[in-house]
């Protein structure tokens, strides 16, 4: 009950806010400066659906309530202030593009990047991809730090300020989409104060309607597998080498920036059974091309995700040195989303096989 009488409260504000700009200029909102935030450790993770995909376009259901605009919204926001006008500018740094995967045979794929070519505060159309044909019930994510959102309150004056330049020129929602925006608004607004205190690699998590528990536990694995990925690529191994450029695209936009938070931080794994690794300085990148081929040779009865995993997993061995391979290759498959592999006595066998006839050609 309680919940719902904020998020009724909250949707008043923004009708209240909303028509009130209708009637006057869209000048400044008066709203106290941000407050200061010492940058945490993890990412929020925004995580939604493609809902429909016409000529080949989609939409998908994160939008501006999110902090998802298109490039260009930003700065024209910006020259719409007056030029004396000393009101704060809380307007929040504006995601454009958003990672896709796909859900099938039980495991995600990778499949590129998409643009937003236009925004509304729930929903995004974005530009036709060029390298993959998008599909209703893809998954579309990306990443933000706490400390670029800032703090609760900037995140609602922001997202109202965008809210009435917007609907200055005349757009309209539905009652459905301001119930949901409201919603949305207000998660936001009570889960910043957790991701700013927290200290984990996943500040938080904020998901559309569309994306179910379900779907959100069967993701968490593969989101694991990425921040992996990640982890062998700060150490120096060519991911993108041993993979696609689908990989490629999703890891970097997926992954820690020097605007959104300290690159130097590492994962804690508390399970493990920690070996210390430690990476040679160089690998002759003929060797990574070898352990591709090898993979797909050798493995060509496996799905493309399971061997773009065993080819990640065999690069960074080259780059590794452990007592015990068979147990820290495992190790890497509890990582990913087919932690099974590493319970595979015949998986384990084969890329022991692998490795042998890569370093043989040292």
């Amino acid at each position: 009950m309680t919940f719902t009488s904020r998020r009724t409260a909250l949707f008043g504000s923004l009708a209240l806010l909303v028509g009130s700009a209708m009637l006057c200029s869209a000048k400044a909102l008066p709203a106290a400066p941000p407050a200061e935030i010492e940058e945490p450790a993890g990412l929020v993770w925004f995580i939604g659906t493609v809902e429909q995909v016409v000529e080949g376009v989609p939409t998908i259901d994160l939008g501006e309530v999110h902090t998802l605009r298109r490039a260009d919204q930003a700065a024209s926001f910006k020259s719409r202030k007056g030029a004396n006008d000393s009101t704060p500018d809380l307007r929040l740094p504006a995601e454009c593009t958003v990672a896709t995967i796909r859900y099938s045979d039980n495991h995600f794929t990778p499949l590129g990047v998409m643009e937003v070519s236009f925004s509304n505060p729930t929903w995004c159309q974005m530009k036709k991809p060029a390298s993959f044909t998008s599909e209703v019930g893809d998954l579309v994510m990306f990443v933000a730090a706490p400390g670029n959102l800032g703090s609760g309150d900037a995140i609602r004056d922001s997202f109202i300020r965008h809210r009435i330049v917007s609907n200055s020129s005349g757009n309209r929602y539905s009652t459905v989409r301001e119930l949901v925006e409201a919603d949305t608004l207000q998660r936001v607004m009570e889960r910043q104060p957790s991701w700013v205190e927290g200290k984990r690699r996943i500040a938080g998590v904020i998901r559309s309607p569309s994306v179910t528990k379900q779907m959100h536990t069967r993701l968490k694995p593969f989101v694991n597998q990425i921040m992996a990925f990640q982890e062998y690529q700060d150490r120096g191994v060519d991911v993108a080498q041993v993979t696609s450029e689908a990989w490629a695209s999703v890891l970097e936009k997926l992954r820690y920036t020097k605007e959104s938070t300290d690159t130097n931080i590492k994962e804690i794994d508390g399970d493990a059974v920690a070996q210390p690794i430690v990476t040679e300085n160089t690998v002759d990148p003929g060797k990574l091309i070898t352990v591709r081929r090898l993979v797909d040779e050798s493995m060509f009865q496996r799905f493309p995700e399971e061997r773009n995993t065993m080819a990640v997993i065999c690069a960074t061995l080259l780059y590794t040195k452990t007592s015990n391979e068979r147990q820290w290759i495992a190790q890497q498959f509890a990582k990913s989303q087919f932690p099974g592999l590493g319970r595979q006595e015949q998986a384990l066998i084969d890329m022991e096989a692998i490795m042998r006839r890569v370093r043989q050609t040292e």
